[in-house]
């Protein structure tokens, strides 16, 4: 019997090639797909938890779409969100995957971008409560967030392979 290797995540290799080759809309779009699953995934922890305990807000929301739009309600800020999490972050990853931790898993490397993120979505979204909102908002935020990136992570490196950019 032979034992997988250490670094064996069980992906199997690229569907769709490798992303060795320069930046092409395969690989943008790979990562689009990876933003979308990553923001299905995430929701029900991101959203679902703080409602179970009574806790969510959406409040800051509204306050994340005023910063581009005067007088902005929570549905904008929304689609601000969505945006940044099927656009925004995705291509950040694309080109900075490379230069990312961990060396493997590669697809980990997705937590890692979004985990910088992370420090952002804490400063513009933060809840106004005691101390249980606030603990509860920092935990699952940074839980809802290491999904996101694991899945877009994983989408990416199933369909295209992390992309590789040599400086």
């Amino acid at each position: 019997m032979v034992e997988p290797s250490r670094g064996d995540t069980g992906v199997e290799g690229p569907t769709l090639g490798s992303a060795e080759e320069p930046l092409t809309m395969r690989i943008v779009a790979s990562a689009f797909l990876g933003g979308v699953a990553g923001l299905v995934v995430m929701t029900p922890v991101i959203v679902g938890i703080p409602m179970l305990l009574g806790i969510f807000q959406l409040d800051p929301l509204a306050g994340f779409a005023d910063l581009v739009i005067a007088e902005a309600d929570a549905v904008l800020g929304l689609a601000f969100f969505v945006a940044g999490g099927v656009v925004v972050l995705p291509l950040f990853f694309v080109v900075t995957a490379s230069f990312l931790p961990p060396r493997e898993p590669k697809y980990l490397r997705g937590a890692t971008i979004s985990s910088f993120f992370w420090v952002s979505f804490v400063y513009i979204f933060w809840p106004s409560g005691g101390v249980f909102v606030n603990s509860v908002y920092v935990v699952v935020t940074l839980a809802s967030h290491w999904i996101y990136g694991a899945v877009l992570g994983l989408v990416m490196e199933r369909l295209t392979g992390i992309p590789s950019h040599r400086v």
